[in-house]
């Protein structure tokens, strides 16, 4: 599921699979939010990369900041997700799998984010934990209970996708994957390759002080896929036209907010909205705002839905407070990330899309509910995190 969630659709392909898989369409559900674990890298961490450019803090600061922090909640939502499929018990047995997966999580992320390229972390990680889990697997032997199936229809269900799945070859599901990943690398690893793609093709808006070299960018990598995955599977041009046609409707809504969250971000900057609002509250809050800053990112991610419309509606306004109580601007960054990142799960649009591609119309507010309870779980864990930050930085 990470490499899902690094495309940013997970709980579109999660949810079906799931359903495929057996689960029942509630637990379905839940389990395909929880696929949004490692948001501040879905999408080619686009919502981190804006946060970048609109707190000024480094894209590599942010990255591994995130990734610090997002090691102890890998482990929470391991063992929340063994815990949904499996039942608790059955998590409980298998500990040194859920052990396994978070270490592989945890180091791949750190790493690719400290020593290649931020917007290749989730994908990296979610494949190398993957790896790292059939392994485990393959040399421990896999421990009863470990896939589950309450049901002779679960079972049967199971049945039907492993035949499914046996006519179809693995490495052309996977050679999409391989053509992004292998194009990402080439462009961020290797700095003749960058410069060569990063001068035609250029979008410029110099007095927005804007510039976008179109083939480097995480959206070009994305089209390659595409056009790989379509030339593989041999879609027709009409199957083709109605992929293009299905994304457009689905890209439309996510860009129109995020374009305008950005825009009142800029508006409420340039007017100094911002600066007001900002030392108002710091006068009134002093170093205690370190608590109400997962808070703002959170309901930021949970208002939005996204961590890039989050992120362009509260990352210039942390990176002022942090000015304005003469505190690490990186810090209140990687807060906004974390937290904005983590509480789109629990968020009313993505609720709303689980439950109905898992058919259950009106079971919002229930899937609301147990999606909720953890997201005050994680922003206490952000909030104590970065209590402990500040306290360590401050001795």
């Amino acid at each position: 599921m990470g490499w899902d969630e690094w495309l940013a659709v997970s709980p579109v392909i999660a949810a079906p699979l799931l359903l495929a898989l057996g689960f029942a369409p509630e637990r379905a559900a839940v389990l395909a939010l929880l696929t949004q674990s490692a948001v501040p890298w879905g999408a080619l961490a686009v919502g981190t990369v804006l946060n970048a450019e609109l707190s000024g803090v480094p894209l590599r600061t942010i990255g591994v900041g995130s990734a610090w922090m997002t090691v102890p909640l890998y482990l929470l939502y391991a063992a929340v997700i063994a815990g949904l499929a499996g039942g608790w018990r059955s998590a409980w047995r298998h500990t040194p799998a859920i052990l396994v997966v978070w270490a592989a999580l945890s180091a791949v992320t750190w790493a690719v984010n400290a020593y290649v390229a931020v917007p290749l972390a989730g994908v990296m990680a979610g494949g190398v934990a993957a790896g790292a889990f059939v392994l485990y697997l393959r040399v421990v032997g896999q421990p009863a209970g470990l896939a589950v199936h309450e049901t002779a229809a679960e079972r049967d269900a199971a049945k039907v996708v492993a035949e499914a799945g046996a006519a179809l070859p693995l490495w052309r599901c996977l050679a999409p994957y391989g053509v992004l990943v292998g194009f990402s690398l080439a462009v961020n690893l290797w700095p003749d390759v960058s410069h060569a793609l990063s001068i035609p093709l250029v979008l410029r808006a110099p007095a927005l002080q804007f510039e976008l070299p179109l083939l480097t960018s995480p959206g070009f990598a994305l089209l390659l896929a595409s056009l790989a995955g379509m030339a593989l599977f041999r879609l027709t041009g009409r199957q083709a036209w109605r992929c293009v046609c299905r994304t457009l409707v689905q890209v439309w809504p996510v860009a129109v907010s995020t374009a305008g969250f950005v825009a009142m971000s800029t508006v409420m900057q340039r007017a100094g909205m911002i600066d007001g609002v900002s030392h108002a509250l710091a006068a009134w809050l002093g170093p205690g705002f370190v608590f109400v800053s997962p808070l703002l990112g959170g309901l930021g991610g949970f208002i939005t839905g996204s961590n890039s419309a989050a992120n362009a509606m509260f990352a210039p306004f942390q990176t002022t407070m942090a000015h304005a109580l003469h505190q690490s601007p990186a810090l209140y960054a990687v807060l906004q990330n974390v937290a904005a990142s983590n509480l789109t799960m629990a968020s009313p649009s993505r609720v709303a899309l689980a439950a109905s591609i898992a058919g259950l119309p009106g079971r919002e507010g229930t899937l609301t509910r147990r999606m909720m309870a953890l997201a005050v779980v994680v922003i206490g864990m952000v909030t104590g995190m970065a209590t402990a930050g500040t306290a360590v930085a401050r001795g």
